[in-house]
């Protein structure tokens, strides 16, 4: 009898959780412009709430990754390239779930992503090119809620040829 009841509390958890892969609302285009740099990777100014900082990674053929994370020390950029970008169980985990890859758009001066936050969620960001090595990001929007957020994020070039290749099971 106890066992019925495990299973039947086990089962009924698992089919009220939202766990259904979304879909990304945006297209992967192949990106062929020089609006930005995208030998390397971008890294945003501290997020006021957390402090974490984002990391915008892009490809030539679509495919965007924004992975976040916290330095524990004063080193930044060595930071994002040894515990981020060169960790392969990190970028493993995030291509394999998806978690924080998505695609994005550039329409010169405006730049848009979308990614999966997890796989019941995508959200969507807007903003600025200031020039091909920095953008600012001004607003997002859950894409499941459609609930918008304002931002002031800065992300800055970082010139880095070791950047991870763009397969995934995910951005077709």
């Amino acid at each position: 009898m106890v066992k019925r009841i495990y299973l039947l509390m086990g089962i009924l958890l698992l089919t009220g959780c939202d766990t259904k892969l979304r879909y990304l609302t945006m297209t992967k285009t192949p990106y062929f412009g020089d609006e930005l740099r995208i030998d390397g990777y971008y890294y945003s100014t501290p997020d006021p709430y957390d402090g974490q900082i984002g990391i915008a990674i892009f490809y030539r053929d679509g495919f965007f990754m924004h992975p976040w994370g916290k330095p524990t020390h004063q080193d930044t950029l060595g930071y994002i390239e040894n515990e981020i970008l060169l960790n392969n169980a990190y970028i493993a985990k995030l291509k394999s779930d998806p978690d924080h890859i998505g695609v994005f758009q550039i329409m010169d001066p405006d730049i848009q992503f979308e990614i999966w936050q997890f796989r019941n969620e995508t959200v969507s960001r807007f903003g600025k090119i200031v020039n091909d090595t920095t953008f600012i990001i001004n607003k997002g929007v859950s894409n499941r809620t459609g609930k918008a957020f304002s931002e002031n994020l800065t992300y800055r070039f970082q010139q880095f040829s070791q950047k991870p290749d763009s397969t995934n099971n995910f951005v077709k």
